[in-house]
Order: structure tokens, then C-alpha cells, then sequence
């Protein structure tokens, strides 16, 4: 019983990774950030596909908030919404990083 809950949450991982494989590029918002950092987001069901400085993918999931939208994953990386600014901050950051929308390509 525990191998096949495995097997399922490797397959769910999978399916995952491989969405955001085959997700079209160069879509959605596009944001630069005060320390330099460059976000392609695409807003999804219930999250947000970030692409990273044109390389990197992180699929996060919307968190509860009290004001705007949030959005986060287990390994730290949130991105924080409120009107057309977002706060975007990684476990390897030690102070969140202030966005704006921009209209040109990554």
C-alpha cells in the first residue's frame, strides 16, 4: 500500500514537472525587480508558473492572504501580489525584492 502511494505521488511530480516542460513561452507578465532579478509569470488555476531570469521554472501554489494574492511553494520561493506590483522573495534571499511590469522581452 505505502509503494503504491509512492508510485502516485512520483506520477503526480511528473505530471508537474512535464506541464511546466510543454507550457508556452515567452507568456504571461513580465517583471523586473529592484536587485535585478527578471520574472515571466503566468497566472494559473489556483497558482503561478514563475520563470526565473529566463531560465529556471517554479510552479507555486495560491496561499491564503489577507490583502491581494500570494502564491509559494516547500522550497521558500513566494511571489506576492497586489494590484500590478509584486514582492518576490526566495529561501536564499534575506530580503524580499520589489517588481514592477514591464513591456519588452526577457
Amino acid at each position: 500500500m505505502i509503494r503504491i502511494a509512492k508510485l502516485a505521488a512520483a506520477g503526480a511530480a511528473i505530471l508537474v514537472v512535464a506541464g511546466c516542460a510543454s507550457y508556452p513561452q515567452n507568456t504571461g507578465t513580465l517583471y523586473e525587480c529592484n536587485r535585478g532579478t527578471r520574472l515571466q509569470v503566468d497566472y494559473v488555476a489556483n497558482g503561478a508558473i514563475v520563470r526565473v531570469d529566463g531560465r529556471r521554472s517554479m510552479v507555486l501554489k495560491a496561499a491564503p492572504t489577507n490583502m491581494g494574492k500570494a502564491y509559494e511553494n516547500k522550497s521558500g520561493a513566494r511571489l506576492y501580489r497586489n494590484g500590478n506590483e509584486v514582492t518576490w522573495n526566495t529561501a536564499a534571499r534575506t530580503a524580499p525584492e520589489s517588481c514592477r511590469p514591464v513591456n519588452r522581452p526577457m
